[in-house]
């Protein structure tokens, strides 16, 4: 009996410590906290490596919220992000200038897809694109929040 009673101990602890780094639940709304994540990449190194990080934690409930945000050409003030991987990966590393570029990073990780370049080196215009591919793919895939993937076109 206490075999069976310590595997359903291990079983509950190891649901709840996954339920708790999953991610927001279904209900929640990223918006206050994307912004306030996002405006935290901006502020020093340290902060940027963390929101970055604790964007990527969001998972793809943030992605549609994340995408409403591209197009922000506020610079970083640490032109590197290193993607802290689990699951024994290997870390990777961008080296964005722009918040635009470090969301992107971000999208990249979180949806297995790029829709461009990936570097601090893109010109306005070739921003803008990016985000209009984004946009359209965000529509496509989360239709019941269209809207939040259009909120950030201006």
């Amino acid at each position: 009996m206490k075999p069976v009673a310590l595997a359903l101990v291990l079983l509950v602890a190891t649901s709840i410590a996954s339920a708790e780094d999953a991610g927001p639940g279904p209900a929640e709304d990223l918006a206050p906290r994307v912004a306030r994540l996002v405006d935290d990449t901006t502020k020093d190194a340290a902060s940027e490596d963390r929101a970055f990080n604790q964007l990527l934690r969001l998972g793809r409930a943030g992605v549609p919220y994340i995408i409403a945000h591209l197009g922000d050409d506020r610079r970083l003030p640490e032109q590197s992000i290193w993607i802290h991987r689990s699951g024994g990966r290997a870390e990777r590393q961008y080296k964005p200038w722009y918040v635009h570029d470090g969301l992107e990073a971000v999208l990249t990780e979180l949806t297995g897809f790029t829709m461009g370049p990936q570097n601090g080196h893109l010109l306005p215009s070739q921003r803008k694109q990016s985000t209009r591919k984004w946009v359209a793919w965000c529509v496509e895939r989360y239709p019941a929040q269209a809207d939040v993937c259009r909120s950030g076109q201006r």
